[in-house]
């Protein structure tokens, strides 16, 4: 027991009194808990500038416009008498597309003839590009509809057999896994279980290459040691882990719908497996600084094997498994079916289990890691 409360003393002692250790292992989870959701927050990407070219100037142009303006998505910012100034709006960054009607759109709508409506816009930011695009398609798309709809009318068809006539086939979607479709709710709660992962590294990593710098060789420590410097760095990270799912998941609004008890009998072999993890590659440090060379930029890739973007079914080659031998894969895929999902215990059982195996495989690797070298 002496030996046990010996461990557990030293880690909180080297925690607590390293500078860097402390901003590592302490601060920097909170305060990634609390701004990184910020720039995710507006969920959908919304009234985008846009720029519209009539060149028609009649009822039905206006009809179109007046469709895009009311588009959730899109905001008529500018309005140009010719494509080249529409396009030389883009490029100056005052909107991010364009929707050109052309001359003569009304007359060959009405006489039957095929017409085309240009549109166009900066791909360089992407998210907004797509939004423009899928806003200028389903205006569109509806204007067409309703084309269609009055033709039908006007041959004698009854109101209904216009619409189905007009449209054929009625799309109704429901998004199951992210209800909202925005950013914050798929991507903030897969990041904070990679944050207590990747902190717990660099943090760990860090005292690992401080203790070889200072002593230039581990202090002596038996097993009950050992098990008290992980219950310590567990004990830490399991407060983290309450935190990330507790109150900054209500701060900002993010799926809560697990049970708090399952959550927490989860995250336990979650934050264990974290902790022997960055004890056994720890070390590789041999210098103070070392931990940011190897470790930071992993940060990206295991969030991409993780399986939440890129699907294990997409995965090539062996990274479907080698991404099992990481904690924060299960830990994001537990965590999301039962907090964003509402999943019942059996459905996550296979990850919860998988987390205990790598703590038993990285609990060897992690002592011989530590002790006396």
């Amino acid at each position: 027991m002496n030996t046990f409360r010996a461990g557990w003393n030293e880690t909180w002692r080297r925690v607590l009194t390293d500078n860097g250790a402390r901003l590592l292992l302490i601060v920097a989870p909170l305060l990634y808990s609390l701004f990184y959701p910020l720039p995710y927050l507006r969920e959908i990407v919304r009234e985008v500038p846009v720029a519209v070219v009539d060149l028609d100037a009649s009822s039905l142009s206006r009809q179109l416009i007046r469709a895009v303006e009311a588009h959730e998505t899109l905001r008529v910012a500018l309005r140009c008498d010719s494509l080249a100034e529409a396009e030389a709006a883009v490029k100056a960054g005052d909107v991010r597309g364009y929707l050109a009607v052309p001359a003569k759109f009304r007359a060959d709508v009405l006489t039957g003839r095929p017409t085309t409506v240009a549109y166009g816009g900066d791909a360089t930011y992407f998210l907004q590009f797509k939004q423009v695009l899928a806003g200028f398609a389903e205006t569109t798309g509806t204007l067409n509809a309703s084309i269609k709809a009055r033709q039908f009318l006007a041959a004698g068809r009854t109101r209904d057999g216009a619409l189905a006539g007009a449209v054929p086939v009625t799309l109704r979607g429901h998004a199951v896994g992210n209800s909202r479709e925005g950013y914050a709710a798929y991507l903030i709660p897969a990041v904070f279980m990679l944050i207590l992962q990747q902190t717990l590294l660099l943090g760990v990593g860090l005292l690992r290459g401080t203790a070889y710098e200072t002593e230039r060789a581990m202090p002596a420590l038996a097993p009950a040691g050992f098990a008290g410097m992980v219950a310590a760095l567990t004990t830490l990270y399991l407060a983290h882990g309450i935190f990330h799912l507790g109150a900054a998941a209500w701060i900002y609004d993010l799926p809560r719908h697990g049970q708090p008890g399952w959550l927490m009998f989860f995250m336990v072999p979650f934050v264990l497996a974290s902790v022997v993890f960055a004890l056994a590659w720890s070390g590789v440090c041999r210098r103070r600084e070392a931990s940011i060379h190897f470790f930071l930029i992993t940060s990206i890739p295991l969030l991409f094997l993780a399986g939440t973007s890129w699907p294990f079914e997409s995965m090539p080659g062996p990274l479907p498994w080698l991404a099992r031998l990481v904690p924060s894969t299960a830990g994001v895929q537990g965590v999301l079916r039962l907090n964003a999902l509402g999943a019942q215990w059996p459905e996550v059982e296979a990850w919860w289990w998988l987390l205990w195996a790598l703590v038993a495989a990285y609990a060897w690797p992690a002592w011989r890691s530590w002790r006396r070298r």
